[in-house]
């Protein structure tokens, strides 16, 4: 069930490493593929006096795998995206670790 989001990065390169991103997770965390979603969201960013260059800006909502896991996870996202972006510009990889009893498909429990 893990599900990405991703923000900050143009929807071409971001299609241009998803199949290797899910297919990495996946062995990452030994989930099947199809179990992956993958979101891309279009947006700008402001700060003082406009808008601001954007940075990757990664959210994965996943049922908690450890910290370890968390760490081989980020660290497989940044060596994907590192190619497509600007020397020196930051890669976020933020977790939102999700309960069980939070979780509803089809408005069934599981």
């Amino acid at each position: 069930m893990p599900h990405i989001r991703v923000r900050g990065l143009a929807l071409e390169d971001l299609e241009s490493v998803s199949d290797k991103m899910v297919e990495s997770l996946a062995q990452l965390t030994d989930t099947p593929n199809s179990h992956f979603t993958l979101e891309y969201q279009a947006v700008t960013y402001l700060a003082v006096g406009g808008a601001s260059p954007a940075y990757p800006f990664i959210e994965i909502l996943w049922f908690d795998r450890g910290a370890e896991v968390k760490a081989r996870v980020a660290q497989a996202i940044d060596d994907l995206l590192r190619p497509l972006i600007s020397a020196g510009q930051d890669i976020t990889v933020l977790f939102h670790d999700l309960k069980g009893s939070d979780y509803f498909e089809n408005a069934e429990h599981f």
